[in-house]
């Protein structure tokens, strides 16, 4: 009788293991696909499906800047074809900014960002990240992958000017970005990075959204969309973690976040700024939602991110 027992709750514990790895399995995979994965049958270059449910509108509808472009293309070491737009000033300059935009966006969303930076003086390149816009790939990343394309388009401009100075200027998911491309091996012409609205970690922010935004635990949820991710989209939550890299990063960083943002909570924007090793400053943009700071108050907004520049850009 105790031998069948033994056998029953064995039996028993094993039924209910595979069940939940099972179902974890699938679960996982919806998850990441859902958030993860670019394209409809109808638009391959359609942003994930969960982009709807969590992006405001204001991101979207920005008009193409009036200044003379060009559009550039490379290969990233793994073989994924990405493109973009240069967008030259009126004037003469060596002053070059790569501004990034966010989840599930596409360079568009980085016009206005760039406008302003064009009256300024400086060539703007506005890249459609992997897995977005004309740009290939079939997942976003979250910074992770993305980040490493940066130092190809900082080498790209380095072709068309040897001498230019180069901003790293990212929202969002392209804050990460561009946090991340700032603790790798960037060219020195790369002197500076603004980040707006950037989040600690992809980790911490899939977690803060589980408890807060619908009430479930983060544990084991985040575990399994973490291993599905790592087999699905070929990297992990867990490791995409702009904290660690502003912790360890050379650059002079500008650090924005809105006090209104409910999708990336401003106490990220804060743990980042303290955190950070390198030169810094923080600007907290009063009631500003996610990633509009610069529309909130444009005038503060660009001020702000000229002071900062300054110093590092040169003649």
């Amino acid at each position: 009788m105790k031998r069948i027992f033994i056998t029953f709750v064995l039996t028993a514990a094993a039924m209910l293991t595979a069940f939940f790895l099972g179902t974890g399995y699938f679960l996982g995979n919806y998850v990441v696909e859902f958030g993860l994965q670019r394209g409809t049958a109808d638009n391959h270059q359609a942003p994930p499906r969960a982009y709807a449910l969590i992006m405001p509108p204001s991101t979207t509808g920005y008009n193409k800047p009036d200044f003379p472009t060009e559009d550039w293309h490379l290969q990233a070491a793994d073989g994924t074809n990405l493109a973009g737009t240069h967008f030259s000033p009126r004037g003469w300059s060596h002053r070059w900014v790569i501004a990034v935009h966010g989840y599930g966006c596409t360079q568009e969303n980085s016009w206005y960002i760039a406008e302003n930076y064009l009256h300024l003086g400086y060539h703007v390149v506005t890249p459609d990240l992997r897995g977005a816009g004309m740009s290939d790939g079939q997942f976003v990343t979250l910074g992770h992958d993305e980040s490493q394309d940066i130092r190809l388009w900082a080498e790209q401009i380095l072709a068309a000017d040897p001498q230019a100075k180069i901003v790293l200027h990212g929202v969002s998911m392209g804050a990460a970005t561009v946090m991340l491309a700032a603790a790798g091996d960037l060219p020195p012409a790369v002197v500076a990075v603004v980040e707006d609205s950037g989040y600690t970690s992809a980790y911490d922010l899939i977690a803060f959204h589980l408890e807060h935004s619908f009430g479930l635990p983060s544990f084991p949820l985040l575990d399994i969309m973490n291993w599905r991710c790592e087999k699905l989209a070929g990297f992990s939550l867990s490791a995409t973690s702009p904290y660690d890299a502003v912790g360890e990063g050379r650059l002079p960083t500008l650090f924005i976040h809105g006090t209104a943002d409910t999708l990336v909570p401003p106490e990220m924007g804060r743990t980042l700024y303290a955190h950070a090793a390198g030169e810094k400053q923080l600007l907290l943009m009063d009631g500003a939602l996610h990633a509009v700071a610069s529309q909130k108050d444009q005038k503060r907004y660009f001020k702000t991110v000229m002071d900062f520049l300054e110093p590092y850009m040169g003649p």
